[in-house]
């Protein structure tokens, strides 16, 4: 397999985005831990943790921990209810920054982007000093600050920016990501979760390097198709293009501070959930066909149901009316009911506006 031809790309992660977005309203925040994420309900509550700051961090905090142990952690902390519609318009506001100085351009999430820099910079150190123009506009122009990665393919550009966080910018030199990549902990390449790390740890695989040693073959039989992607990225051989992705889907859940059996009080979360959903669709300025709900009962069993709309809307009440419906197919369920989400689907931008919203939501977690 050949290497490819050499790329200059960076990546783009807005630094503790949701925090750093209620600094922004809030500069009093800047120094104080700060949680965003479910009501603790002083160490009782239910949910998990969405986004916290860099304060709130040096306690031990982090994304997706439940919100009874960040308050065990750090009590002292300000605790936040997120602000969707609120973070949209800043990300919105982010990319189109970004976007406006680049001939190719790739958002991932509401906080994270890919540009491609061959058409600005012939060498990374021009592309260094770009990246660098470019963050202190961003700084000057949205009160936020950002780390980047710079590297030859996507992934590495991803892995790079974690290193130095927040506010810095790491690059890997032309012919290096191998070296580079190679004392990390294979948990770094993107797509290796929990159950594929402790896979690779069965066969002695700890580092990126571990990978590097072996036949792509047995990287294939030992974890199917995505071992490939695994030996590429671990190789330097990912040469993914940048480019921009059609919408996906929104969606929203909440943990219920009680398991349920009172419909009423469900159908009452449900609405809250609608009136969110809506609003951030409108504030995106896309359309959706399809609706659907997800409900989880006590034990995690879990379900979902969809209805797909007779013609494309961005209407809150659309969302409600079908989220109500596909809610009374559960009502014959004995078990009490533990979270409940909504989702919209099959969407698209609406045909006045030219700006790109993120595909992310479909996890709340920054």
């Amino acid at each position: 397999m050949s290497v490819p031809s050499a790329r200059i790309v960076a990546h783009f992660d807005m630094d503790s985005f949701y925090a750093s977005a209620e600094t922004k309203r809030n500069p009093s925040l800047r120094d104080e831990p700060v949680v965003i994420g479910a009501d603790p309900k002083d160490g009782k509550g239910r949910g998990v943790v969405v986004s916290c700051n860099y304060p709130a961090r040096k306690f031990g905090l982090r994304s997706a921990m439940p919100i009874s142990e960040a308050w065990r952690l750090c009590p002292q902390a300000v605790y936040l209810r997120p602000d969707f519609e609120y973070y949209e318009s800043l990300s919105s506001q982010v990319m189109q920054i970004i976007r406006a100085r680049v001939r190719d351009f790739e958002q991932v999430s509401i906080d994270e982007a890919f540009v491609d820099l061959r058409s600005i910079a012939t060498t990374m150190g021009e592309a260094e000093a770009w990246v660098a123009r470019l963050k202190d506009d961003l700084r000057t122009e949205t009160g936020l600050t950002c780390s980047v990665g710079l590297a030859e393919n996507k992934s590495a550009a991803k892995i790079a920016t974690d290193l130095h966080k927040p506010d810095g910018i790491t690059v890997i030199g032309p012919g290096m990501t191998k070296e580079f990549l190679a004392p990390l902990p294979i948990g770094v390449i993107p797509g290796v979760g929990v159950k594929t790390e402790m896979l690779l740890k069965e066969i002695g695989i700890t580092k990126v390097g571990d990978i590097q040693k072996l036949e792509v073959d047995l990287v294939k039989k030992r974890l199917g198709g995505s071992g490939l992607w695994i030996w590429d990225v671990a190789n330097g051989l990912e040469n993914e293009p940048v480019k921009e992705h059609e919408l996906k889907s929104f969606s929203t859940e909440r943990t219920l501070e009680e398991d349920s059996k009172d419909w009423v009080v469900i159908e009452g979360i449900v609405s809250e959930l609608a009136a969110e959903l809506g609003d951030r669709v409108r504030s995106a300025h896309i359309v959706f066909r399809k609706v659907g709900i997800k409900v989880r009962f006590r034990g995690f069993e879990t379900h979902t149901r969809e209805a797909r709309l007779a013609t494309y809307s961005n209407d809150k009440d659309a969302i409600l009316r079908e989220a109500r419906s596909l809610l009374r197919t559960f009502q014959d369920k004995k078990l009490p009911v533990r979270l409940v989400g909504l989702r919209v689907s099959e969407v698209k931008r609406e045909a006045t506006d030219q700006t790109s919203i993120s595909v992310w939501i479909d996890g709340l977690v920054d």
